[in-house]
């Protein structure tokens, strides 16, 4: 061989160029003769048509005019480019066929020695390759807008018949231009495949083609759906506002209200949901600062539901909101106590997989520092959140188990907190919310304050059979520790978290059409009825009584029974004469059982009443653990101060039996 070793071919199938040019063509051609295809169906759509969407209509034609010609051009260019790569081919296949007969010459001269003389005579063809050319047909269609956005008071009419033969027009000329995205998607493979000579640089066209298609249906779909509202109005008219609720599908996220998502059925909703995006507009909107609990409630309570004998049932689409996003509806004033069990229930579990998982990957002490260990704070608040899904579950197992009713808990905002009712405050006759004090926490006794809620609930059923009741243990805030149970902040803060708790209890039974004045109870336990308290004083919560056991005191500002928002009377305090507690806590605050503040004084000491004997309460706590029996709180079973609560929280106050008043306010009130 000489210097020289050529290839004579090079990878160009013409065949295959000539397939690629005649599809490009053909499609070309036939994209540039849609508009007088569908002209006369446009115009005959267009008569009756008016309003937003006629408007979003005329657009989309008008961006599908404008794709269809950019990718006729792109094919146009397409075809030539492949034109004139099949004359550059022929070009270099040429010119490797001289190379390859000149070096078989050469070859020759070299081996009978005419070299000299064969150079002279026999010049050498091009040395360089044709350059092979780059072959680029970017093409991508454009948005079209489906949604009338601020649609307002704006009137929209149509003539579905109209429409929908504009449909049948543009999904037939659909399928003739499917065929055609066949063909040159087949034609392009091709030639790839056997002309890999040709460089490729962006190629888009094929990708774009197929999404101009998949607009064009779109649109189809969507003057289905507006012919398909006007024949269900009944009407050739609509407020385009009615028309958004039918079309909710097609708006963007970010313009997406509540009111918007309130009116879809449950197809529609499921359809809706399915988008990451719009799960996500949802929870923002719901998770707003200052939400209304009345808004929320009539939201809700206008996706269907089913209240009969006593029971309540969420409907298909409440059932879809809280499988989509239960840590939302679990926690949302305004949302029946149902739905939200159903969806705090589902999060113990998630919750619990979580925090294991998390665990895993967590060590349980940071590296060494000067030789000692330190244990690391994330583990510490895992166990802490895991120690909190044990005490929850622990109270609904005290609170009744699968009858009990989980309001809500939260383990990432601060210390956890948790609501658990024994019995559905949404049915029940009268519901009472009892508010736990110091130290109480999901962690570390809630567990107990369940079990309390457990037993009011069963006395106040005895005591007025053929009733229902439910009593909520409420530890939803931060309680104190013992250096700060004389600071009012937490109760401060307790306080408006109870208010609009309550104010969320309040707008679903206005929902539900069950609401009365004696609906609402309220007791506190030490420093939960400063809590209380303060929240009642604040806000007017349609409470019928509030009762105060072993009380931590009311902040001196509240001046008397009269400022708590509670009916005439039906404020009652009570304090055992074994607890030598509360009064600690009232080193700043006043005593609700003196005279002057106008509360309703009863027994909690151990005394027969109707025949039967009752205990006194021996201590401050409100559920004693004593294997020997030897002693009672103020919630244990079979006490004075229990038997007297379940009157006070039922509309039975004036059956209580009176306790003593101190006579003065702690040496450490006065003056202050």
């Amino acid at each position: 061989m000489g210097i020289f070793d050529t290839a004579v071919e090079i990878a160009f199938d013409e065949g295959a160029a000539d397939a690629l040019i005649s599809a490009a063509d053909s499609a070309d051609q036939t994209l540039r003769s849609e508009g007088s295809f569908l002209g006369v169906a446009t115009g005959f759509a267009m008569e009756d048509f008016k309003g937003g969407y006629a408007t979003l209509f005329n657009n989309a034609l008008a961006v599908r005019a404008d794709d269809r010609g950019r990718l006729a051009g792109v094919l146009a260019a397409l075809a030539e480019d492949v034109r004139q790569a099949k004359v550059k081919a022929r070009e270099e296949k040429s010119r490797l066929k001289e190379l390859a007969a000149w070096q078989q010459r050469a070859d020759f001269r070299e081996q009978h020695f005419q070299t000299f003389q064969g150079v002279a005579s026999d010049p050498m063809p091009a040395e360089w390759p044709v350059a092979a050319p780059t072959i680029s047909a970017v093409f991508s269609a454009g948005a079209r807008d489906r949604f009338a956005v601020g649609a307002g008071g704006a009137i929209s009419s149509a003539d579905p018949g109209k429409l929908r033969e504009f449909v049948s027009q543009t999904r037939a000329y659909t399928n003739i231009m499917d065929a055609e995205l066949g063909r040159i998607r087949n034609a392009w493979s091709g030639f790839t495949s056997a002309c890999s000579w040709v460089n490729s640089g962006s190629v888009t066209f094929v990708s774009g083609f197929e999404q101009l298609l998949t607009e064009n249906a779109a649109d189809a779909i969507w003057l289905e759906q507006i012919a398909a509202a006007f024949e269900a109005a009944g009407s050739g008219s609509m407020a385009d506002i009615t028309l958004n609720r039918a079309l909710i599908l097609y708006a963007p996220p970010e313009q997406v209200s509540l009111n918007d998502i309130g009116a879809l059925n449950a197809a529609q909703l499921k359809a809706w949901l399915a988008a990451p995006a719009n799960k996500d507009r949802l929870q923002g909107l719901l998770e707003q600062p200052g939400q209304d609990p009345v808004v929320i409630a009539k939201w809700w309570a206008g996706f269907g539901q089913t209240v009969a004998g006593g029971t309540l049932e969420p409907g298909a689409a409440q059932l879809l909101l809280i499988e989509a996003i239960p840590g939302v509806i679990g926690n949302l004033n305004g949302i029946t106590a149902t739905a939200r069990n159903l969806a705090n229930r589902k999060r113990l579990i998630t919750e619990q997989d979580r925090i294991n998982a998390e665990l895993a990957r967590t060590p349980q002490l940071l590296p060494a520092s000067q030789g000692m260990s330190m244990t690391n704070p994330a583990w510490t608040r895992l166990q802490t959140q895991q120690k909190a899904l044990d005490g929850i579950t622990d109270a609904l197992r005290n609170a009744g188990g699968i009858n009990a009713v989980l309001l809500g808990f939260d383990l990432t905002h601060g210390s956890p907190k948790a609501q658990v009712s024994a019995g559905n405050p949404d049915t029940a006759d009268n519901v009472t919310y009892a508010v736990s004090g110091m130290l109480i926490t999901p962690q570390s006794g809630f567990n107990d304050w369940a079990k309390n809620a457990a037993n009011l609930q069963l006395r106040q059923s005895q005591n007025n059979v053929g009733e229902s009741f439910a009593v909520v243990a409420w530890i939803n805030y931060e309680p104190p520790v013992v250096p700060t149970v004389n600071s009012g902040d937490a109760a401060r803060a307790g306080a408006t978290r109870f208010v609009a708790d309550l104010q969320g209890f309040n707008a679903v039974r206005e929902s539900l059409g069950n609401r009365t004045p004696e609906t609402l109870n309220i007791l506190g336990h030490s420093y939960g009825t400063t809590v209380t308290s303060n929240a009642l004083a604040a806000a007017e919560l349609n409470v019928a009584s509030f009762t105060m056991l072993g009380s931590a005191g009311v902040e001196k500002e509240i001046r008397n029974a009269g400022e708590l928002h509670v009916p005439a009377g039906q404020v009652y305090a009570s304090q055992a004469s074994g607890d030598g507690l509360a009064q600690m806590g009232r080193f700043l605050r006043q005593d609700p059982r003196v005279e002057s503040f106008g509360a309703k004084v009863f027994s909690s000491e151990e005394a027969t009443i109707d025949g039967t004997h009752y205990q006194g309460a021996t201590e401050h706590n409100t559920l004693v653990h004593r294997k020997d029996g030897d002693g009672y709180g103020y919630l244990d079973q079979d006490t004075t101060a229990l038997y007297e609560a379940a009157l006070t929280t039922t509309g039975n106050g004036d059956r209580i039996l009176p306790g003593a008043r101190p006579v003065t306010q702690p040496a450490g009130f006065a003056g202050r």
